[in-house]
């Protein structure tokens, strides 16, 4: 699965606006789960200006 890479504070942001915790959000991001709330959570990062990447 890819990784999102995003702007320095973006993860504390996701997770204040989705409402988990950053562990949560850089789990996502790094691409490591694929739950409903993973796949929200890279929805949000790419709209925020979240850069999609290969591992």
């Amino acid at each position: 699965m890819k990784q999102i890479l995003t702007k320095q504070g973006e993860v504390k942001a996701i997770a204040r606006f989705i409402g988990c915790n950053r562990n949560t959000v850089t789990s996502a991001l790094q691409g490591k789960y694929n739950t409903d709330l993973a796949q929200r959570i890279r929805k949000v990062a790419i709209k925020r200006g979240g850069v999609e990447t290969e591992k």
